[in-house]
């Protein structure tokens, strides 16, 4: 399973494009914005990436699919940030922002056992993600990401995950100069150096 996590941002697209990606209505402008970015992303990264020239979507009971089956995909939001999972398998994916509530109470209601508020993350995303397979799952995968946290689930027991984070064009530069840092440390050291952490690199 490939999943990508985007950056939220609809600045450079434009609207009447969007709205071509819109399958149903929200009262809220921002949820409308949110849900067709999504698609629109998902449209992208099938033409781009896999190649799919037949990207028809059918939707039953809510759950969307590509009308020929030949991957499975699963979309998510959370505040600044959107997952789209795909893969040959069915598959669900979730991500949420992590947010202090009363995780012991809402624990106790969905039968989740969290002994912290992180834990209680990992838990609902997975029981999200869960629902939006549709069935039980045989594979997960949680991750986390600053204060998010997401987790991916699969039907196949075989399942493999692969996470392609994107970076902000901002923050390429300075990418690349520490990856400049670290090819230098290799050079002048070479195995004299088991190994280094860089703290603070984001």
């Amino acid at each position: 399973m490939d999943i990508y996590i985007l950056h939220f941002d609809t600045s450079n697209i434009e609207p009447k494009i969007l709205e071509k990606f819109c399958h149903k209505s929200f009262k809220n402008r921002q949820k409308q914005l949110e849900h067709a970015f999504l698609y629109f992303m998902l449209d992208k990264i099938l033409n781009e990436k896999y190649g799919v020239q037949d990207r028809i979507l059918e939707f039953i009971d809510g759950k969307p699919f590509l009308n020929t089956r030949k991957l499975y995909f699963s979309l998510s939001h959370s505040g600044d940030f959107v997952v789209i999972a795909i893969s040959k398998n069915n598959c669900g994916v979730d991500i949420e922002k992590i947010k202090v509530r009363d995780y012991k109470t809402i624990s106790e209601r969905m039968g989740f056992e969290c002994a912290s508020l992180k834990e209680f993350y990992k838990e609902w995303t997975k029981y999200e993600a869960n629902f939006k397979l549709g069935s039980k799952y045989k594979s997960t995968k949680t991750a986390e990401l600053e204060n998010y946290v997401l987790t991916a689930v699969s039907e196949n027991n075989d399942e493999e995950f692969q996470f392609y984070i994107q970076i902000r064009e901002e923050t390429k530069e300075y990418m690349q100069n520490w990856s400049d840092v670290v090819a230098e440390y290799g050079r002048r050291y070479g195995t004299k150096v088991k190994g280094w952490w860089i703290d603070g690199s984001y």
